[in-house]
Parts: structure tokens; sequence; C-alpha cells
């Protein structure tokens, strides 16, 4: 038996006419091109090459020749080799990014919209840009410079395109632009570029694309929400934007195109997503609480002012535990107990239980969520003890003894909620991605112990290793450094 190498995932015609092949049956770029999709090759059939025959003919015609009889000819002897065509950069690319991007069922990841864009719109600029995703994260875990070039060339292709379909009121509405825009900042995590300081200066085009998003939904309008494909991104782009807004300490620019959208869509959601709309909302009032925070740390603080804000923050994570009681039972999650004998994971389990989610996008939002509290509650902290600074009461030491504790407890879910996303039955760590700053946010607050930072460390590592993210790497070194990343409001 002989290792073929991985072969070609696409059918017969996108590997013939170089095309990103999405593996639906039919595959949606025979659909569109009215051809017959041959449907696929079964990988590992190709990889492994029977050639007992060829080693059986060989060894007698070597004892042939030791014994000077005549041997017979190879080309009369031995069964024609079966030759598969190579796979292409391309391909390889393609299919690191549906593995680890994309994912399947419930291990979605944050591109798992991406194979209904690619076959409902599939331009240049969208390919473009999903070959370059694909090529740097290759190039990251393989350490291939070239590559890292080859992706480089590719992501500039797709800006000049993205570019031009900006120009175009029609192109600039589409679904594709918008995705390609999404996808961009995606880019963006996984090239980062070596750190010199802890002020995440590389964050900076990642920010510029989410926010450059925001803009494209405020332009097309509530005549997104018409597909299921258009309510996906617009909930994607539009929480991105109010998480980073939060953690980057930027005032949310409130748009009033963008509320009236949110409450069309508030409006059609179903029951297990209306919580989603609830959530955004209050991300929205933690914005507005912190710019008014960060703009007070700048003067001086005083008895009122930090009284005042502290009670607004305790009201607002009061709104978040609300949030919390007033989910379906399709939200909840189990705790399982697994000794750490029985451990089967590619990372050193923390503790000897984690979490269990119907789904990654729900252990995602609740994520969110605890994030969301561990900045609200560490806010808290900060003022707190400002406060009993000025003025010591007991009430200040309580409310600085339960920030820490509901801190601690939010870290520990966190990193309760990882194993779920490299173990379920479709785990090819689609949704890993997702951890990438729950787990760093986790790492950066007060009263955190070195072991559970060295654990986040060592699992952001690991998804940088495996996935080819480089800022997952790069926060593994932070953390390991004691570098802090200011993400505080009011500090």
């Amino acid at each position: 038996m002989v290792y073929r190498g991985k072969p070609s995932l696409g059918c017969a015609s996108c590997r013939k006419r170089r095309l990103i092949c999405d593996r639906q049956n039919p595959c949606s770029q025979c659909t569109r091109a009215n051809k017959v999709c041959g449907g696929y090759r079964d990988p590992n059939t190709l990889r492994i090459y029977d050639q007992s025959k060829e080693v059986a003919v060989k060894a007698q015609s070597r004892s042939a020749v030791v014994r000077g009889s005549k041997s017979t000819s190879p080309e009369t002897s031995m069964s024609p080799p079966i030759i598969l065509e190579p796979i292409s950069i391309d391909e390889k690319a393609t299919s690191h990014i549906f593995t680890f991007f994309v994912g399947k069922n419930e291990t979605r990841g944050i591109l798992s919209f991406l194979p209904n864009l690619l076959s409902t719109d599939p331009s240049f600029t969208l390919q473009t840009t999903v070959k370059a995703i694909g090529l740097a994260s290759l190039s990251r875990i393989h350490n291939l410079p070239d590559m890292r070039r080859l992706a480089g060339l590719e992501y500039c292709k797709a800006l000049v395109s993205l570019n031009k379909a900006l120009q175009n009121p029609d192109t600039a509405k589409t679904d594709s632009t918008l995705g390609t825009v999404a996808l961009l900042s995606v880019y963006e995590m996984v090239s980062s570029h070596d750190m010199v300081s802890n002020d995440f200066d590389i964050m900076d085009g990642w920010l510029n694309h989410v926010q450059g998003a925001m803009r494209l939904l405020e332009l097309r309008g509530v005549e997104q929400l018409d597909s299921d494909l258009g309510v996906e991104l617009f909930t994607t782009v539009r929480l991105q934007n109010a998480i980073s807004s939060v953690f980057f300490r930027r005032p949310l620019q409130h748009s009033p195109t963008i509320s009236a959208i949110s409450e069309v869509a508030k409006a059609r959601r179903d029951e297990n997503s209306q919580p989603i709309e609830h959530f955004y909302n209050t991300l929205i009032q933690f914005n507005d609480l912190a710019t008014e925070v960060n703009d007070a740390s700048h003067g001086k603080y005083t008895v009122e002012n930090l009284g005042r804000y502290i009670g607004k923050a305790l009201r607002l994570d009061a709104d978040l535990r609300s949030w919390t009681m007033s989910l379906g039972p399709g939200w909840a999650f189990t705790s399982i107990q697994e000794p750490l004998s029985q451990s089967h994971t590619p990372f050193y389990m923390r503790g000897d239980s984690y979490h269990s989610y119907y789904n990654v996008n729900l252990a995602s939002m609740w994520n969110h969520f605890r994030q969301t509290r561990i900045v609200l509650h560490e806010m808290i902290r900060v003022m707190a003890v400002h406060l009993y600074k000025l003025r010591k009461t007991s009430e200040c030491e309580q409310t600085i003894i339960q920030s820490v504790t509901i801190i601690n407890q939010m870290v520990d879910d966190i990193c309760a909620s990882v194993r779920f996303h490299f173990i379920s039955d479709q785990a090819r760590f689609g949704g890993a991605i997702r951890l990438l700053w729950p787990l760093f946010i986790s790492a950066n607050v007060s009263h955190v112990d070195s072991g559970t930072k060295e654990w986040i460390a060592q699992t952001l590592a690991m998804i940088g290793k495996i996935m080819g993210v480089h800022l997952a790497t790069i926060m593994s070194q932070l953390i390991r450094k004691g570098d802090s990343f200011d993400m505080i409001p009011g500090t």
C-alpha cells in the first residue's frame, strides 16, 4: 500500500475548471452552469493505492535475473499505475477554509455562511478572498514565507476588486460584497504580524473592516432581511461591531438606520433567536456607559460620579442576569463530569468537568455574555477600589469581593466551554476560532491564577498552530510575557 497524498475533494467539473467547490450534492457551481454534477471521489480510496501486484512482479523479475533466466517485459506484466491529478494550492487553501473556518453542523465556524454565499453569489472578489485566507493559514501552519507572500498578493487582488464593487451602487449592496468585507476581517486575524508592543495596533485592520461592513449594512437597508443569508450576515456584523466597540474602547456610532433595521429583525425572529436582539440592546447600553466612564476617568473621580457609575453598571449586570433567566430550553447547557484519565482531547483538560451545548453557536453566545460580564465587573471593581480610597465603607468592600467572585465564575465557565469545541461528533475545529477573545479576556483580568493563565496560553497556542491563526499565537505569547491589554473602561 502506498499513500498518494491528499487528493482534490471537489467534483470533476470544478477540478477541471479550477473553481471553488462547496461539495454539496449537486454542487452549486454545476447548478449555476446547468451542468450535471458528477459527484465526488472517495478520498480514502484515492489516498491509498494497492501496489501488491507491482511489488510481486518486480520481485519475480529480480529473482529471474539472478537465475539468469529470461524475464517478462514489464510492459506486459505490470498493472498500469493509477495516476492521480495533484491537488492544487488553491484547492488546498479552500479545503482548509471549509475544515477550520466553515465547519459542519454543530461545529459551525465564523464563516458558516460561506457555502450559501458561494452557491448564490460567487464573485471573483469573494473567491479571491477565500483563497487569501486559506493560503495565509497554511503558510502559518507550515512556516512557508513564499506562500505567505502569495496570500498577500491574493489579498491585494481582493482589495482592488472590492473597491471596484463598492463604487457601483448595485454591486455594493450584494451579499457577496458584504461577505467579502467580513472575510477580510478574518484575514487580518490569520495574517497578524508579530507584535513589538502590547498596544494591539494590529487589530486596526480588523476593526476597519468591521466598521466598513457596518456602513454596508446601512446601505443595504431592510431588504437584506428577506433572505436567511442576509439575516445571518446582518446579525454577525452587527454583533461584532457592538462587542469590539466595548472591548477596544471606541464610542459606538448610533445609526438610526441600523436601529430601524434591528427593530424589523426583532419582529421577524422566532422565539429561539429573540434573545440575540435583547443581548445586542444590552451591549449598546454597555457601550454608552463605558464611554461615560472613560470620559470621567480622564478628569477626576469623585464620590458622586463613582457612586452613580457603579450603580448604573450594577443595574446593567442585573439586566444581563435577567437575560439568562429569559432564555428558552434550547439555550440550556449541561456540565459533564469526566476524570482527566479519560480525556481524549488535543489539549490538557482544566479540571474534571466541561460544558456541553446544543451547538457551537449557542456556546459562542454564552461566551459573549460571559466576556461581557467579565469586562463589566472588572470596570465595577476598578471604580469600587477608587471609591474605597475616597470613602472606606463596607459596601465598597462587598462590591469588590462580589465582582471578583463573578469574574472568576465567568472565567471558569469560559474555560469549561473549550472542550466542547473539540469533541462533538462533527469536530473539525470549525468553531475553535470563536474562543480567541473569550479566552484572551479571561487571562487579562485581575485575580486570575497563574495556572489558569498558562492553561489559556497553551490552548491559544494550540489553536494558532493547528488552524494557522496567527492572532491566537500572539495572544498566547502576550499572556506568557505578562503583557496586559488595556480593555477595561475607566482604566
